[in-house]
């Protein structure tokens, strides 16, 4: 991993250009990053796009990859002069990975369309921005239409309930498979001791769906971050 990465994750700081130091926080962590890098390294990806940026350390972490397979790594995020003061931006230049690096200051609503009219592709998607079902969903409309086949998309923060019903979803699609998740994929014990309880009340299979029948773990998506395979 990048010395300065390995570094920020150490001392969970860092300093801009201007000397500023930025403590980082809720941020994508080292283990986390690893399981991206190691997606990338296996599959060989080469074209990657992010949404949401913040401290640029996610993004660092898959350029780093990106960079070993002569790729470019796309990024948007609306906020990251405004609200973030171009943190992320400051640090992947300091790492000296600028020229490999596209990035958006716009609303991904407004970015993916332009992308997919330009005809732009990618195999690697990582998704860690809004928490909320409707613009996430928007997101994956797009993302679907700009991924390629064998491509894989990672969503972040699953426990919110938005990313989770949007998971629970896209897992249940014939062209998506569930191809990784950090970490690995758990029983939830009250959701599972839940609906295994009203699968043995006859009436309840009767009325209610089979995939509201299904929980988390046996989708393959209870986890923290999923990675979606298209087939």
């Amino acid at each position: 991993m990048n010395k300065l990465l390995e570094k920020v994750f150490e001392s969970q700081k860092f300093l801009t250009k201007d000397n500023l130091t930025i403590n980082i926080h809720s941020n994508t962590g080292k283990e986390q990053c690893q399981f991206l890098q190691r997606i990338i390294l296996e599959n060989k990806f080469s074209k990657s796009i992010e949404i949401g940026f913040a401290y640029g350390i996610s993004a660092l972490a898959i350029i780093e990859e990106i960079e070993k397979q002569n790729g470019k790594h796309v990024v948007i995020d609306k906020f990251q002069n405004s609200d973030w003061n171009g943190v992320g931006l400051d640090l992947i230049n300091q790492a000296g990975y600028s020229e490999y690096i596209y990035f958006n200051e716009e609303y991904s609503y407004v970015t993916l369309p332009k992308l997919l009219e330009e005809g732009r592709s990618f195999n690697f998607a990582y998704i860690d921005s809004t928490k909320l079902l409707d613009f996430l969903l928007v997101d994956f409309f797009f993302l679907d239409k700009l991924l390629e086949k064998g491509g894989i998309i990672v969503f972040d923060d699953v426990a919110f309930l938005g990313i989770r019903k949007l998971l629970r979803y896209i897992a249940q699609f014939p062209n998506y498979i569930v191809h990784d998740t950090f970490p690995k994929n758990i029983i939830g014990m009250y959701n599972n001791r839940f609906l295994t309880l009203i699968k043995k009340i006859p009436i309840f299979k009767k009325i209610l769906r089979k995939d509201l029948l299904t929980t988390d773990y046996d989708l393959g998506i209870y986890s923290h971050c999923v990675a979606l395979k298209k087939n």
